[in-house]
């Protein structure tokens, strides 16, 4: 499933007329977190979703009049107990939504972070908001920054402002959230909103049987990049997982040593039987992966766990797995677990 970036760059390519909604703060418990985007197009059509359809239909009104006359500008938004009936809202609070015409000549600053998520890579991108309360529609207003010197586009306030960006950036790629940098000045108010560009956690799963065929779907609908593995030629092609970035066939004992699985990395495994799922869950135990969760009955993962035990493996390293995988929700058939699995992989993805 594409990305709203690749959603902006296919829009700036075939010069369509764009705005963009993102959602830059929160105050309570409004539907959608800080960063959020809406990608409305000239057309009509829009991509994304900043929370309920009462904002969403105002941001949609407010973006004709941004793509007509050009400029950006801040829509604050108080989502009152009336607002919430009206719109089929459950949550509450206070949220600012930026709303910015996107030019053609953000297409190569589009197209880098595109490039950036695509291969692992990270950056910050920089978008000037108001200075001293008031949009600009020049130039100097966006910059995507990569490592010092190193850059696409540019940003009013020089080689000073881009070190305090890049010092900025190092803790919000840690943190993997956005936020607005206010900069004030005897002469001059600065709003810039600095976003971390990266790549979407991977999810390898290893087997490429009914349930992994339900869960790739299911997980690049949710943003994550899936990797599928599997000894099995006729189970692991292009046929059957069309929509996973990448379809392994490989002995299962021997695959580890290709895969770049680190501390962001989450591993499901779900293969066709107790001796494959054994050999990957002690190789996975050896990774530092984020996330480790193994199908099978309860006696099953007793069995193996012993197995494991007598080989050196330690009951606190155990401990991380999430086996039964997925989360409790009395599933019986492959569609049905394909949604506990995907289901827990983002509540741990969305946990500090």
């Amino acid at each position: 499933m594409e990305d709203i970036y690749s959603k902006i760059v296919k829009a700036l390519e075939k010069k369509e007329r764009v705005a963009l909604a993102t959602l830059i703060t929160r105050v309570g418990s409004a539907p959608r977190a800080v960063g959020a985007k809406y990608l409305i197009k000239g057309d009509g059509t829009s991509v994304g979703s900043i929370g309920g359809g009462c904002v969403e239909a105002e941001v949609w009104q407010e973006a004709q009049q941004v793509m007509e006359k050009g400029g950006g500008r801040v829509l604050h938004f108080e989502l009152t107990s009336e607002q919430l009936a009206e719109g089929g809202l459950i949550c509450g609070g206070n949220i600012d939504i930026f709303l910015e015409p996107l030019r053609e000549e953000f297409l190569n600053i589009y197209q880098e972070a595109v490039e950036i998520r695509q291969k692992g890579r990270s950056a910050i991108l920089a978008t000037l908001i108001s200075v001293d309360g008031a949009f600009r529609k020049g130039e100097g207003t966006k910059v995507l920054m990569k490592t010092p010197g190193e850059k696409v586009g540019f940003l009013l306030g020089g080689s000073e402002l881009e070190k305090k960006i890049l010092r900025e950036g190092e803790v919000l790629l840690k943190e993997k959230k956005p936020k607005v940098l206010v900069l004030s000045s005897e002469n001059r108010r600065m709003e810039i909103l600095l976003e971390p560009i990266f790549s979407e956690p991977t999810v390898y799963i290893f087997g490429a049987g009914h349930v992994s065929e339900q869960v790739v779907p299911l997980a690049k609908k949710v943003h994550f990049n899936v990797v599928v593995i599997d000894d099995r030629e006729m189970f692991a092609n292009r046929e059957r997982f069309p929509e996973a970035d990448e379809v392994i066939v490989s002995e299962f004992e021997e695959c580890f040593e290709r895969l770049n699985i680190d501390d962001s990395s989450f591993i499901a495994i779900v293969t066709r039987g107790h001796l494959y799922d054994g050999f990957v869950l002690e190789q996975a135990l050896k990774t530092n992966a984020r996330y480790i969760g193994m199908i099978g009955s309860k006696k099953k993962i007793r069995t193996l766990y012993q197995n494991l035990m007598e080989k050196g493996i330690s009951k606190g390293n155990l401990d991380r797995v999430h086996a039964p995988i997925g989360l409790d929700i009395n599933s019986e058939t492959p569609e049905e677990i394909a949604v506990s699995i995907v289901a827990e992989l983002i509540k741990v993805r969305g946990e500090s």
